[in-house]
């Protein structure tokens, strides 16, 4: 299987199980101190626990490129800067990329 394919079935994985779903099991592995009051920022954070799981799992790399693909970094910031978290997780939930 190359590279190429390997992300896109992990993209496709993401976008099946949903980043919650992946990330339940290592959640305390990943974010051992993390404790999240607000809803947004929580919706935010499945996201990025499930982007580090893919991390522990397939690399730095292919994290890397499958976050770029699936939010660009660009995007992630205007985001960010122009609504918050809460505008940052209403685009993942129109992308479909949470639950």
């Amino acid at each position: 299987m190359t590279r190429k394919n390997r992300i896109f079935g992990l993209g496709l994985l993401v976008a099946a199980w949903g980043p919650q779903t992946l990330a339940q099991g290592n959640s305390a592995a990943l974010t051992p101190n993390m404790t999240v009051n607000d809803p947004c920022r929580a919706e935010v954070s499945r996201f990025e626990q499930t982007i580090g799981f893919i991390r522990q799992t397939q690399g730095n790399q292919a994290a890397a490129e499958l976050k770029e693909k699936l939010l660009p970094a660009k995007t992630e910031n205007d985001i960010l800067f122009k609504d918050g978290y809460c505008g940052l997780a209403t685009y993942l939930r129109e992308k479909k990329l949470t639950r």
